[in-house]
This record gives structure tokens, C-alpha cells and sequence, in this order.
């Protein structure tokens, strides 16, 4: 019995017969571009194709449905056009070009979200790069039998959406993070997954028998009759674990000793906020409001905006929808907003640096946002304070916005809640001033882990230090928390700390009140609460 002990620890245990994916690159034609008329027809041709393909998928799957927005939106085609026209290169390769700079784009963001888009942008030109190519659609996945474990470099979304996962196991491969479409697809189905596990494709034939122990990131490989047994036992108990928390998922969470524990979920698009709430949510803790500005070539307007806030809000009813203004910046670019290069992007000119120096932009954010509150029960909350001045300056833009409404007569939400996301040392150490002008703290633990262990988690070579258990993130979290119950204000969490399961009896113990996590995980952790003190 062989072990690869390299790969992430994601969740679940699986015991199956591996399926190595073999995908060959596309070949282009190697002829010279024509005319950019000809090439710039043929790209049309190609998007067209792909957008009839999606089409008649998207009728059966979300994801495609997702990937034939995508195809509409027109940066992609702007931008593949653009290098036609003017760079003199054939469509393959102009497409090529253009997925790579938005991928680009979308990767050096720090919002686990939006970096999961990557992949559904890879996936939708890797369709028109298909079509371009002559070469016909398959699914490799057709006659896979029960309890396989498909073990590949990497996994598109559309791969997964092929996937009938009655007969899935896991899923291996040697590409991915914990935040990458392959965990979150294993999580929705319930199957077990292991990601960056290198040479798996080389080292593992079809046919191998294999174990993935998800919790603690061992692929065993040819395990022996005893070793089959023992982890068939331990996936059944976490199969059983999984359908008691789906039974239980719409109950309260009250732990033993009588504690009614908030859960709520992260969002990142209307569509979200429905699949939450029907997880078992009790509201919105997390909704991004970048998905509205990642969507077309210029920054939305109050009307386009007003209507998304309001219908996430009217999904929610009386229950609490948290919105965080605009986090952009630094690292996080948008297609149509030029950024200065710089040296730290982490600790550059982001989120409501960004918000407070542009004011016309913030200002049409916020006053979507009041209008959106006369509709739910709609809190705002402002990323990435490091200062009392900032939140100030926050709260002026607010009251200002409430009389350009009042004094044209527009519905908006009087009692405006806003709170402080915690996500940076500075906030920490001024966490008892803050509470005393805040509303409510929401505490992202993403960015204040790297902070505080000053180490980027985008790094390699630093990334272990980005460990949310280290002793000095926790008594941060504790600090804050700790300064919110003194103030008398609610505290919650929505960093992906609070869907950590050895996280949950800690998180209680420190007094936190509300947990946000993605729908997914919704279920679980109120089972976990219910098991705690």
C-alpha cells in the first residue's frame, strides 16, 4: 500500500476505484491568422455555438446556465475583438490572450468568490476554444460504474456538471485550494475530495484501488483488505453524520446549555441568497456586492443596483441581510478602473480606501443600499477599517445620502444598522472604540489571519503561517469579540473560520454570537452547535 501524504485536507472519507482523466490540449490549426474580418467572423461563429450549447444545458444545470451569462457578458468578446483587430492574431490565439488577462484579473483577488470564477471563465473559453478547433464534444464520464474516484490535473466546472454523482466517490486532483470549485462542488454533493496532491495522474492508474481521508489529506493507494474496512465504516458514520444534519437544517441552533446561536450564510449574487436561505439559513451575513461590478464594462448605477439589493432583500424578509460595500482595490482590479501598480497591493489602496476617495461611486452604492433597506431587513457593513476616523467618515457618507433622499422624497431605511468588518490588526487593537459607535462587527477572518501572521496566503512559502488556529489569530478574535459584548453590540463571524468544524467549540467558548458560512455548510454547523456547550 503506497500513501501520498501532499495533498490539502478538504473533508469526507471515501473508499473507491480510480478513473485517471486523460484530456489532450486542443490543437489549433497552425495556418496564419487571416484577415481580421475572417478571424474576428470566425470568433463570432465560435461564441454563438458555444451560447446554443449552453443553452440547451443550462436548462438541466446551474452551472451552465451560469457559464451562458458569462458568454453574454461583453468583456470577453471586447477584448478577444480587440486583439484581432489590432494585434493582426487569429481568434484561437486572441482568445487565448483575453482569458488569460481576465483569469488574471480575477486571481490576484483576495475574495475566495470572485477567485472561484476563474475556473467558469476558463471553462467557457475552453468551450469557444473547442468549437474554434472543429472538434467534437464528449463526456468522458458517460459509463463510469458506482463508487468511482476520478483523479485528475484539474477539474472544470463543467467537467463536475457531467458528472452523475450516484456514482462518484471523491474527487482527486493536482490542482485546486480549499476554496476552489472542486471542494465546493464535493461539499454540495457530499462526496469526498482531496486537492493538491502532485504527480496523482502519473502515479495512480485507472483501475487502483483508493482511500482519500479528506480530514487529514492521505491518498492511499492499493490500500490492503483491513485498511477498506476500517474507512468503508468511518465515510457510512459520516454518510449518516450528513443526513441527520440535512433533516436538521431548518431547525434553530440552541446548544445544550440552552444558547440560541445565529447561523447565517455567505452570498455573492441574488442566486445565493435563495440557495442559503434554502440550506437552512437564518439570513444573509455575508452579501458581495463586487458581483454587480465584475458584470459589465462600467460601474452599475443606483437603479440596476437598487433592484438586486432589493430583491436579495425581499428573499430575506424579515430576516437580517448584510451587505458589504464595494472591496475593491490594490489587488482586487476591475476591467474598466485603472489601479496604479503597487509594491503591497495587501496593504495598498482597497476596500473603503477606495470607496472614501471616490465618492461618487460610493455614494450611488449607498444610496441603492438605503433605498434597498425599505424593502428587508437590509444592515451595511464597511471592509477593511483600520481606523475611528474611517468609520466616521463611513457614517457621514451615510447621513449625507439620507438627505439627498429624504429631501427628494425617496423610500429609504431610517434606522440604518452599520457595523465594522474586523480584518485588520488596527481594528483589533480599537475594537472597544469602534463598538462604541458601531452597530455590529462581523469578524473576516481571511484577511486577518494573513495580517496577523504577516504572511500572504496567496504565497507558498509563507502560506503555513496562515494558520486561523495560531494562538495569536485567536486571541485577536477573542479581543474582538470580548469588546463587542462589552459595548453590548451583536459580533458574528464570516471568514472561513466559522465553517471550520474543530473551530465551532472554540468560537462558542470566546462568546460568538452569529456564524456566516456558505449554504453548504449550513447544515453541519448547526448540528455541531447543537452538540456543544
Amino acid at each position: 500500500m503506497r500513501v501520498i501524504r501532499t495533498g490539502i485536507p478538504t473533508a469526507g472519507i471515501a473508499v473507491g476505484t480510480a478513473f485517471v482523466l486523460e484530456r489532450h490540449a486542443l490543437q489549433m490549426p497552425s495556418a496564419e491568422a487571416a484577415s481580421p474580418e475572417t478571424e474576428t467572423a470566425r470568433f463570432r461563429m465560435a461564441m454563438e455555438r458555444a451560447k446554443e450549447e449552453l443553452e440547451v444545458l443550462a436548462a438541466g444545470n446551474a452551472v451552465f446556465a451560469a457559464h451562458r451569462e458569462m458568454a453574454d457578458d461583453p468583456l470577453l468578446a471586447e477584448q478577444v475583438e480587440e486583439r484581432i483587430a489590432h494585434g493582426g492574431v487569429s481568434a484561437g490565439q486572441a482568445l487565448g490572450e483575453a482569458c488569460a488577462e481576465i483569469c488574471g484579473m480575477l486571481e490576484a483577488l483576495d475574495d475566495a468568490y470572485l477567485r472561484g470564477r476563474v475556473d467558469d471563465v476558463r471553462d467557457v473559453c475552453a468551450r469557444i476554444r473547442r468549437i474554434l478547433s472543429g472538434e467534437p464534444e464528449a463526456n468522458p464520464f458517460a459509463e463510469l460504474p458506482p463508487g468511482t474516484i476520478v483523479v485528475a490535473r484539474e477539474l472544470a466546472p463543467s467537467d463536475t456538471a457531467l458528472m452523475d454523482f450516484s456514482r462518484i466517490a471523491g474527487l482527486v486532483t493536482e490542482r485546486g485550494s480549499r476554496t476552489s470549485h472542486v471542494c465546493i462542488i464535493a461539499r454540495n454533493k457530499g462526496v469526498a475530495a482531496l486537492v493538491g496532491v502532485p504527480e496523482a495522474t502519473r502515479e495512480i492508474k485507472t483501475g487502483d484501488r483508493l482511500i482519500i481521508n479528506g480530514e487529514c489529506g492521505e491518498l492511499f493507494v492499493c490500500p490492503d483488505a483491513a485498511a477498506e474496512r476500517e474507512y468503508g465504516c468511518r465515510a457510512e458514520i459520516l454518510r449518516q453524520e450528513a443526513v441527520r444534519s440535512r433533516e436538521g437544517a431548518q431547525a434553530p441552533a440552541v446548544t445544550r446549555s440552552g444558547r440560541k446561536i445565529a447561523v447565517l450564510g455567505n452570498a455573492g449574487s441574488v442566486e445565493e441568497v435563495r440557495e442559503a436561505l434554502d440550506a437552512g439559513a437564518g439570513g444573509i451575513g455575508l452579501f458581495r456586492s463586487e458581483f454587480l461590478y465584475m458584470q459589465g464594462d462600467a460601474f452599475p448605477g443606483e437603479a440596476e443596483q437598487f433592484e438586486a439589493y432589493r430583491a436579495a432583500a425581499e428573499l430575506c424578509g424579515e430576516r437580517p441581510l448584510i451587505i458589504r460595500t464595494l472591496d475593491v482595490g490594490g489587488d482586487k482590479a476591475l476591467p474598466y478602473m485603472h489601479f496604479e501598480h503597487e509594491e503591497n497591493p495587501f496593504l495598498g489602496w482597497r476596500a473603503i480606501r477606495v470607496s472614501l476617495a471616490m465618492r461618487d461611486v460610493f455614494r450611488t452604492q449607498l444610496r441603492a443600499l438605503l433605498r434597498a433597506g425599505a424593502c428587508g431587513n437590509v444592515k451595511i457593513m464597511f471592509p477593511m477599517i483600520a481606523s475611528v476616523g474611517e468609520f466616521r467618515e463611513a457614517k457621514a457618507a451615510v447621513a449625507a445620502c439620507m438627505a439627498e433622499l429624504e429631501a427628494e422624497h425617496i423610500a429609504f431605511k431610517r434606522d440604518m444598522e452599520l457595523g465594522v468588518m474586523i480584518e485588520t490588526p488596527a481594528a483589533v487593537l480599537i475594537a472597544d472604540l469602534l463598538a462604541a459607535e458601531a452597530h455590529f462587527f462581523s469578524i473576516g477572518t481571511n484577511d486577518l489571519t494573513q495580517y496577523i501572521m504577516a504572511a500572504d496566503r496567496g504565497n507558498p512559502r509563507v502560506a503555513y503561517l496562515c494558520d486561523p488556529f495560531d494562538v495569536a489569530v485567536e486571541r485577536s478574535v477573542g479581543m474582538a469579540i470580548a469588546a463587542a459584548r462589552h459595548a453590548g453590540i451583536e459580533v458574528g463571524m464570516c471568514g472561513e473560520l466559522a465553517a471550520a468544524p474543530r473551530a465551532t467549540q472554540l468560537l462558542l467558548s470566546l462568546g460568538l454570537e452569529e456564524f456566516s458560512v456558505s449554504p453548504p455548510a449550513v447544515g453541519a454547523l448547526k448540528q455541531r452547535i447543537r452538540n456543544s456547550e
